[in-house]
C-alpha cells in the first residue's frame, strides 16, 4: 500500500488543481473577452509606444493564465523588444518575467531561469527593489521545481532580504513560507518550523486569519513528518477551527482529511474514519469530485487495514470511477495498487495481477510521458513474466512471501551493483576534477608570471626610452632657438610627438602595474583643497594660450576642507586633474570656457570639470573610460588621443576608493565628475606637503645678466653625468651665464665639489661607482659642502625614487626626458633663491634662525659657530681669517667660498662687521673711542675711526650714549 505521506501530498495537490479549475471556470469568459479585445487593438495598431508595450504585457499575462503559453511568450517577446528599443526598463523586466513564468509552466526551467536573470539584471540597474525581490522569488520557485534546493534557498533568502528592506509584509510572509517548504523537502524540519512560525507570527500581527490557518496547517504537516503526532494534531485542529470560522468549505474538507491521516498513522482507525467521512460529506456538498474520490480512497485504505475487504473494494470502486472521469491519473494509479492489495488479501491473485498491471501502466505514464508506449511494453512484459511465475508459485505452494523476499533480494543485489558502479564512476570523476584543478593552478601561475614579465619589460623599456628622449627633445629645443623659421612647424610637431611618446610610456607602465595589482598609491594627510586649487591654477597660462577662460569655483562646504585633515594620494590627484583639465581645454573651442568646481559633502571630495565644447554623443558615453577607446566622430579625430588617459583616470580613482562619471548635456559640453573618499591607509605621510615640482613661469627681466653686473663673477655649476653626450648637451645649452665643471661619475663629482665648492650641482642618479643619491647624502652631511644646492636628474620616475632623493637632501628632482627651458628655469630659480638668502645678510646684524628659516640646520649651525668664534676673540688683535678657518676646520679658500655663498661676505668682511657692531654697542654705553678700539681688536684708534666712518657713514665720536 502507498504510505500516508504519498496519499496526503496527492490529496493536497489534487485539491489545489480542483480549486484552480473552478476559479478558471468562473473567470474564463471574462478573461477570454479581455484577450480578444487586446488582440484586436494590437492587430490594428501600427506604431509602438509605452501603451503598446503595456497592452502586450497584459495580453501575455492573460494568455499565461489561460495556459496559452506559446502565444503568451510571443507577445512578451515583442513587448521586450520594443521596451529595449524605447528604453522602457520596467516594461522590459515585466516581459522577461512573463516569459519566465510561461516557460516554468511548460517545464522549460533553464529558459525560465535565463529570462528571470535577465530581468533581475535590469532591475538592479534601475534599483527597482520590489522587482528584484519578485524575481528572486520566481528564481527560487523554479529551482525548487528542478530539485535544486541550495539555489532555491539562496534565492528565497535574497527575496526575503529585499522585502524586509521594503517593509512589504506579504512578500516577507511568502518568502518565509517558501523557505519552509524547501527545508521540509530537504528533511530539515527544525529549519522549516522556524520559518513557518515566523510566517505565523506575521500573519497574527496583520490579523490575516486565512494565513494563520494555512500556517497551522504547514506546521502540522512538518510535525507529522517528524512523527510528533500530538503536536501535528494540535496544529491541524487549530487550522480547522479557523477555516470553519471563515466558512471556506474546500479548506475545511482538506483539514478533516489531514486529521484523518494523522489518526490513521497512529492506528486510531475509528477517529480516522470519522474525519474521512466528514471530508467526504463536505466534498459531496460542494461538488468537489476530486475530494470525493480522495475521501473514498482513504476510507477504503482504513477498511483494508481493518480487513473489511468488501467495504474497502466498494470505496475503491467509487474512487476509481471518479478519478478516471476527471482525469486524475495519479489517483487512478494509487487506486489500482490498492485494488491489487485487496485482491491479494482475498487470495484472488488473478485480479490482483490484472490490477497490478494497470497500476504499472499509470505509474510509468506519469514517470515518462514521452516514452509511454515503449515503457509500457517493457514494463508489461517484465511484470507479466514475473507475476506469472509468482501467481503459479502461490497457487501451487501458497508461499508468496518467500518469492517476494527473493525479489527484494534481487533488487538489493541490483542496487549494490549500481552502488559499486557509481562509486567507481565518482572516483574517476574526482580524479579528473583534481587533474583539472592542477591544470587551472598551473595556468594561473603561468598568467601571473606572464603579467610579472610584462610589468618588468614595460618598466625596463620605459627606463631605456627616457634617456634617448631627453637627448632628442633637448637637441630639438636648441634647433628651435637657432634654426630657420620655416622649419619651426616641423620642430613643433617633433616636440609634440616626443612628449606624447613619453606620456604613453608612463601611462602604459602605470596601467600594467594596476592590472597586475602591483600599483600602490602613496597617501598623505593635508590640505587637499589647496592641492586641487594649485593643480587647477597651474593650467591658467595654458588655457590663455588657447583663448579659453579657466574658472575655479569652491563651494562653501569645500572651504571647510581648510580645517580638515584629508588623507589622499597626491600623485593620483595630479594625474586625474591633469588628464581631465587638459582634455577639457583640448576639446573646447577658442573663446570658450572650462570650469572646475570643488565640493565636499558626506565625507567625500567631489571635483567637477565642465567645458563648453561639442560634447560626446550618448552612444559613446558608456565607453569613454574603456582602455584604448576613442570617439570616432566628425570633428573629433583632430583631437584624437591614445585612449589611455581616461582609462588611467578611472583606474586611479577606483584605486583611491572613489569613482568617476561623465555627462554630456543637450546644451553642449561635457561634465566629468570624480569623487574620493578619505583614505584609511596606514602608511600616511606625516608632513603637510611633499614638493610637487610644479614650475611656474618667471619673467626674464627679473634676472640680472652679466652685462648689467659689469664683470660679476659667474656662478660655478658642477655637472655630474656618466653619459658624455647628455653631459655635454647640458653644459653647451645651459647658457654662458655660468662657469662649468664636469664629472663622469659620482666619485669624481664629490671630489670636485669638496675642492672647488660650486654654486650648484646637477647630477644624474644612476651612475657607476657612486650614484646620485649617495653623492647627495655625502655632500649634504659634510659641513664643507652642505650649503651647495643639488638637482637630481633621473629616468627613475617612481614616487618612491623622488622621495628617496628628497630625503637625502636634494633641492630639486627633474625626471628624464626633461625640457631644456625647464632645466634653465629651475637652475635660475635655485640660484635666485640663494641670492635672496644672501640679501638677508647684507645688513650690519646677523639675521636670526627665524629670519632664515630656508637655511638648513647644518648651515645655520655653521653661521652660528663662526659668529661665536668671532665674538669670543673680538678683542684678540691676532684673530683673523686664518684663525677662524682653523676654528671651523676648513681651509681659508673653503671658508671663503662657503661663507660667501651663504652670506655674500668674505671672512674678513664678516669679522669686521661683527667687531664694528660691537663697537657701536660699547660706544652707546659711554666708553671712550680709545677703549673701544682695543676692546674690538683694533690697535690704532685712527685706523679704527677711519674704518668705522667708512662702514657706518659717521665717526665713532658722534655716537651718543
Amino acid at each position: 500500500m502507498f504510505s500516508s505521506y504519498t496519499i496526503r501530498y496527492s490529496i493536497l495537490f489534487s485539491t489545489f488543481l480542483i480549486n484552480l479549475t473552478l476559479f478558471a471556470q468562473e473567470k474564463s469568459q471574462i478573461q477570454q473577452k479581455k484577450i480578444d479585445s487586446l488582440t484586436a487593438i494590437l492587430d490594428k495598431q501600427s506604431f509602438s509606444d509605452s501603451l503598446t508595450v503595456i497592452r502586450m504585457n497584459t495580453l501575455a499575462h492573460l494568455l499565461v493564465r489561460e495556459m496559452q503559453l506559446d502565444s503568451a511568450i510571443s507577445y512578451a517577446q515583442k513587448a521586450k523588444k520594443i521596451s529595449k528599443k524605447l528604453g522602457f526598463k520596467i516594461d522590459e523586466v515585466n516581459a522577461y518575467n512573463i516569459i519566465g513564468i510561461a516557460n516554468v509552466y511548460k517545464g522549460e526551467y533553464p529558459e525560465a531561469l535565463e529570462n528571470y536573470f535577465e530581468g533581475l539584471k535590469i532591475s538592479k540597474e534601475i534599483d527597482d527593489k520590489w522587482g528584484i525581490a519578485n524575481l528572486y522569488n520566481h528564481i527560487g520557485i523554479t529551482n525548487m521545481y528542478r530539485g535544486n534546493y541550495p539555489e532555491a534557498i539562496k534565492s528565497y533568502f535574497e527575496c526575503l532580504k529585499r522585502f524586509e528592506e521594503l517593509g512589504h509584509k506579504k512578500g516577507i510572509i511568502n518568502a518565509y513560507n517558501n523557505i519552509g517548504i524547501v527545508y521540509k523537502n530537504q528533511g530539515k524540519y527544525p529549519e522549516a518550523l522556524k520559518n513557518y512560525f515566523a510566517a505565523l507570527k506575521m500573519y497574527e500581527e496583520i490579523g490575516n486569519k486565512h494565513g494563520i490557518g494555512m500556517s497551522y496547517n504547514n506546521i502540522g504537516n512538518v510535525y507529522q513528518l517528524q512523527g510528533k503526532y500530538p503536536e501535528a494534531l494540535e496544529n491541524h485542529l487549530k487550522s480547522l477551527k479557523i477555516k470553519e470560522e471563515l466558512g471556506i468549505k474546500q479548506e475545511i474538507a482538506g483539514a478533516y482529511n489531514n486529521i484523518g491521516v494523522i489518526y490513521k498513522e497512529q492506528g486510531k482507525y475509528s477517529e480516522a474514519m470519522e474525519n474521512y467521512f466528514k471530508f467526504l460529506k463536505i466534498s459531496e456538498e460542494i461538488g468537489d469530485k476530486s475530494g470525493i474520490a480522495r475521501a473514498n480512497n482513504n476510507i477504503g485504505l482504513v477498511e483494508l487495514e481493518l480487513s473489511r475487504l468488501a467495504s474497502a473494494k466498494k470505496h475503491f470502486e467509487k474512487a476509481l470511477a471518479l478519478s478516471q472521469k476527471i482525469g486524475m491519473s495519479s489517483l487512478v494509479r494509487d487506486v489500482y495498487y490498492n485494488f491489487a492489495q485487496a485482491n491479494s488479501a482475498q487470495g484472488d491473485y488473478k485480479n490482483a495481477y490484472e490490477n497490478y498491471k494497470q497500476y504499472i501502466v499509470y505509474r510509468d505514464s506519469l514517470i515518462n510521458k514521452e516514452n509511454e508506449k515503449k515503457s509500457l511494453q517493457a514494463s508489461l512484459g517484465y511484470e507479466y513474466e514475473k507475476k506469472t511465475a509468482v501467481i503459479q508459485a502461490e497457487l501451487k505452494t501458497k508461499k508468496l512471501q518467500r518469492n517476494v523476499a527473493y525479489a527484494g533480494l534481487g533488487v538489493m543485489v541490483v542496487l549494490a551493483i549500481f552502488s559499486v558502479y557509481f562509486f567507481r564512476l565518482r572516483n574517476k570523476k574526482l580524479a579528473v576534477e583534481k587533474q583539472n584543478l592542477e591544470l587551472q593552478r598551473r595556468e594561473v601561475e603561468t598568467i601571473k608570471e606572464t603579467e610579472q614579465f610584462k610589468s618588468r619589460f614595460l618598466a625596463n623599456i620605459s627606463h631605456e626610452f627616457r634617456t634617448p628622449l631627453t637627448l632628442i627633445n633637448g637637441h630639438l629645443e636648441v634647433l628651435k632657438e637657432n634654426g630657420r623659421k620655416e622649419d619651426f612647424s616641423h620642430f613643433d610637431e617633433m616636440e609634440q610627438n616626443g612628449k606624447r611618446l613619453l606620456t604613453l610610456i608612463n601611462q602604459l607602465l602605470d596601467l600594467s602595474k594596476m592590472e597586475s595589482g602591483q600599483y600602490k598609491l602613496k597617501y598623505k594627510k593635508g590640505n587637499v583643497l589647496n592641492e586641487v586649487s594649485m593643480l587647477v591654477q597651474s593650467f591658467h597660462s595654458y588655457a590663455e594660450q588657447h583663448g579659453i577662460s579657466l574658472i575655479l569655483q569652491q563651494t562653501e562646504s569645500a572651504k571647510t576642507l581648510i580645517e580638515t585633515s584629508f588623507v589622499y594620494s597626491p600623485e593620483a590627484l595630479a594625474v586625474v586633474i591633469t588628464n581631465l583639465i587638459s582634455n577639457a581645454i583640448k576639446y573646447t573651442p577658442y573663446g570658450g570656457s572650462v570650469k572646475a568646481t570643488i565640493d565636499y559633502r558626506e565625507g567625500k571630495l567631489f571635483v567637477s570639470i565642465s567645458d563648453t565644447g561639442k560634447g560626446i554623443s550618448a552612444e559613446h558615453l558608456p565607453k569613454v573610460f574603456d582602455r584604448f577607446y576613442q570617439v570616432d566622430e566628425p570633428g573629433q579625430r583632430a583631437y584624437a588621443g591614445s585612449g589611455i588617459g581616461l582609462a588611467l583616470v578611472k583606474e586611479l580613482v577606483m584605486l583611491h576608493g572613489g569613482d568617476v562619471m561623465v555627462e554630456s548635456p543637450s546644451e553642449r559640453g561635457c561634465v566629468f565628475t570624480f569623487w574620493l573618499e578619505i583614505s584609511e591607509a596606514e602608511d600616511v605621510e606625516s608632513t603637510s606637503s611633499i614638493a610637487q615640482n610644479v614650475v611656474f613661469p618667471v619673467k626674464e627681466e627679473s634676472y640680472i645678466t652679466n652685462d648689467e653686473e659689469g664683470g660679476t663673477e659667474l656662478p660655478l655649476v658642477l655637472v655630474v653625468e656618466d653619459q658624455s653626450e647628455l653631459r655635454s648637451f647640458i653644459v653647451q645649452n645651459l647658457g654662458d651665464e655660468y662657469c662649468y665643471l664636469e664629472a663622469s661619475n659620482g666619485k669624481d663629482g664629490i671630489r670636485l665639489a669638496q675642492e672647488l665648492l660650486p654654486d650648484l650641482i646637477i647630477s644624474d642618479v644612476m651612475m657607476p661607482d657612486t650614484d646620485g643619491f649617495e653623492l647627495c647624502e655625502t655632500l649634504k652631511s659634510n659641513v664643507v659642502t652642505s650649503h651647495i644646492p643639488i638637482m637630481l636628474l633621473t629616468a627613475k620616475a617612481e614616487q618612491k625614487d623622488k622621495l628617496i632623493g628628497l630625503e637625502t637632501g636634494a633641492d630639486d628632482y627633474l625626471t628624464k626626458p626633461f625640457s631644456l627651458n625647464e632645466l634653465k628655469l629651475r637652475v635660475r630659480n635655485i640660484l635666485s633663491f640663494k641670492e635672496l638668502l644672501r640679501k638677508k645678510f647684507e645688513g650690519n646684524t646677523i639675521p636670526t634662525a627665524e629670519e632664515t628659516s630656508e637655511l638648513n640646520s647644518r648651515d645655520r649651525k655653521f653661521v652660528d659657530d663662526i659668529t661665536q668664534s668671532v665674538e669670543k676673540n673680538i678683542s684678540n688683535l691676532q684673530f683673523g681669517v686664518n684663525v677662524l678657518a682653523e676654528d671651523v676646520f676648513l681651509s681659508v679658500s673653503q671658508l671663503t667660498r662657503k661663507l660667501k655663498t651663504i652670506t655674500g661676505k668674505t671672512p674678513a668682511d664678516f669679522i669686521r662687521n661683527i667687531r664694528l657692531e660691537k663697537a657701536v654697542e660699547l660706544l652707546k654705553n659711554g666708553e671712550s673711542v680709545a677703549d673701544v678700539t682695543w676692546e674690538v681688536g683694533f690697535k690704532d684708534s685712527v685706523y679704527f675711526s677711519k674704518v668705522f666712518k667708512k662702514h657706518f657713514g659717521f665717526s665713532p665720536s658722534s655716537v651718543k650714549r
